[in-house]
């Protein structure tokens, strides 16, 4: 079936196009129904020596990440592994234990009170066996890179049905490896690398079936769909992105009557809906209601958290930069137009004390921008895959309002800008475009790769803290507290010691308290004025900093960079004797 004319997606053979041009698709995404065992075979006939084209990106997966195997616990994944201790206790409440966290001893009785509680618990399940084992990190870091290639497997799969050449759709799954913020979250224990695995594989499985009609493509996206937002909740919305996908074109008469014609074919996302609802219906928290004492969500997080998103656009995900090559003979144009207010802003509006700002706001203007010459390129020939890839980049937004939106969040997005990267890149010539390519990933492969080295320089902090400073003391029958989040209160634990409750239960004279400082332990300190300091540590951070300091890997509150070189930089621990 020939291509319309518009059409972003690039031709199989890879016949190159004037610059400025996207190129044709080889296959219809809305083809008619008597064209779908054709396009079956075809697609059947590029997936032949799959294993060839998801090789590159797996083994750069695994290179990246096995240095990693014994990367100590960190950030939230304390949350997800009492989690899986919770669902040995009851399987079907597993967010409802007790935690002290947010940094400011926010104690609650039931973890669901600080969150979307049971919509994200889908790890604390894949998680029981690490638990089982003792907690064991290679365990969860083994998980991970499991996923983490299966992942690039659905990558390269729905690159081949969405009418890519076999190798662009090798280099799709090598971009998906390279561009953060996949490897630094696959070298976690929390969900984020599981709910892209399973949202990838929904959305390649609901293509399948839209071509193929066979009812074990529409059981499997059913449950991988549906499973997903359980994961991460704002994956929820590739519901309805996949059933605008099952439509065979935007013609509102034509989709009534496909819809009349053959109701069926939307029986997976109905099902995945249904598995969604269900699923957290079954494990609600059940206790009482508990109002959490900070505001999670509101309008006061949106300018913030708009900023952060379009500074991922720019950094560390290259759109803009591509989008600037993309744009051939208006790339002067490109880079000239938004510099003219950040340039003026500069010299006329911000202040002297402000200027700290301005690199993330410069980013945030070339994201944006990017953003606008990515989707007007991708809308203007109304075909239906390009507006739809456009739509799966905006998952994100309605988090917006949350009390932060971290780099992880647009992990889940992260195959539709793979895919309109290379669409982007289709008028250049073979030779510039795989050029273009190899820069691409090795690129952002290197920060990948740094990313990963501080951030295990940043977990290992909790870790070792609680093994100098708790662990001896426990071994000689003193009582230990600690007060603290993040992979310290993981450790804390194990060592020995026991949280420290406002209102509740803490150290009576003579016992010891441990705080880690930049986890919030100050608050407990400060609650006991009669203390003697017995010991303490500060790590510097010799490979910079994903945490404080102006970076935010996990978290923008603290930075709208993944990475700041900051080698003086310190996390501090503290053990005190109580008077």
């Amino acid at each position: 079936m020939p291509a319309r004319t518009g059409s972003a997606l690039p031709e199989p053979q890879g016949t190159a196009q004037p610059s400025g041009q996207l190129s044709p698709v080889g296959i219809e995404s809305g083809c008619p129904r008597n064209g779908r065992r054709g396009d079956a075979e075809r697609f059947k006939q590029r997936e032949l020596g799959i294993t060839k084209l998801v090789l590159p990106g797996a083994l750069l997966a695994v290179a990246c990440l096995l240095p990693y195997l014994n990367k100590a616990y960190t950030i939230d994944d304390p949350c997800f592994l009492l989690s899986a201790r919770q669902i040995l206790h009851d399987p079907l409440q597993p967010m409802s234990f007790p935690i002290c966290w947010m940094g400011d001893e926010q104690c609650v009785k039931s973890v669901a009170s600080l969150g979307p509680g049971a919509a994200q618990a889908l790890m604390g399940y894949a998680l029981v066996p690490m638990v089982l084992a003792g907690g064991q990190e290679w365990m969860a870091h083994v998980l991970q890179i499991l996923l983490a290639c299966v992942a690039v497997l659905e990558m390269v799969r729905l690159a081949l049905r969405l009418g890519f050449d076999r190798a662009q759709a090798a280099c799709a799954g090598l971009m998906l490896v390279a561009i953060p913020p996949f490897l630094s979250m696959a070298s976690t224990a929390m969900p984020d690398t599981l709910a892209l695995t399973l949202g990838l594989s929904g959305i390649e499985r609901l293509l399948a079936w839209k071509e193929e009609r066979r009812w074990h493509q529409a059981v499997v996206c059913a449950l991988t769909m549906g499973l997903a937002p359980y994961a991460r909740p704002h994956l929820a919305l590739l519901m309805p992105l996949g059933a605008l996908w099952l439509f065979e074109g935007f013609d509102v008469r034509s989709a009534w009557r496909q819809v009349r014609r053959e109701a069926y074919a939307w029986a997976p996302v109905v099902g995945a809906a249904c598995l969604l609802a269900t699923v957290n219906l079954i494990t609600r928290d059940r206790g009482p209601a508990e109002e959490s004492a900070n505001t999670l969500v509101g309008y006061g997080h949106l300018v913030p958290n708009l900023l952060a998103y379009f500074v991922y656009l720019s950094v560390p995900i290259p759109l803009s930069a591509v989008a600037m090559i993309a744009s051939g003979r208006k790339a002067l144009l490109f880079a000239a137009l938004p510099a003219i207010p950040l340039v003026l802003a500069h010299f006329m509006v911000i202040p002297d004390e402000g200027r700290q700002e301005e690199l993330p706001v410069a980013a945030a203007v070339y994201g944006f921008a990017a953003l606008v010459y990515v989707l007007w390129r991708l809308a203007r020939g109304l075909e239906q895959r390009d507006c739809l890839l456009g739509l799966w980049v905006l998952l994100p937004l309605p988090a917006v309002f949350y009390a932060h939106l971290p780099i992880k969040y647009m992990l889940g997005v992260l195959p539709a800008i793979v895919l309109i990267l290379i669409m982007n890149l289709a008028g250049l010539s073979k030779r510039s475009q795989f050029a273009v390519y190899g820069a691409v990933i090795l690129g952002c492969s290197v920060y990948s790769c740094v990313l990963l080295r501080a951030d295990a320089d940043f977990a290992e902090y909790g870790r070792r803290a609680a093994a100098e400073l708790i662990a001896p003391h426990v071994a000689r029958g003193e009582k230990v507290w600690y007060g603290g989040q993040w992979g310290f209160y993981w450790y804390a634990q194990q060592a020995g010691a026991t949280i420290s409750i406002p209102d509740g239960a803490g150290p009576k004279p003579g016992d010891l308290l441990a705080v880690g400082l930049m986890e919030g332990g100050d608050f407990t300190r400060d609650r006991f004025p009669h203390r003697e300091l017995v010991a303490s540590r500060s790590y510097d951070s010799p490979h910079g900093r994903t945490m404080g300091y102006g970076a935010g890997l996990y978290s923008n509150i603290l930075g709208y960079l993944p990475w700041v070189w900051a080698p003086q930089a310190t996390n501090t621990y503290e053990l005190w004797r109580i008077r």
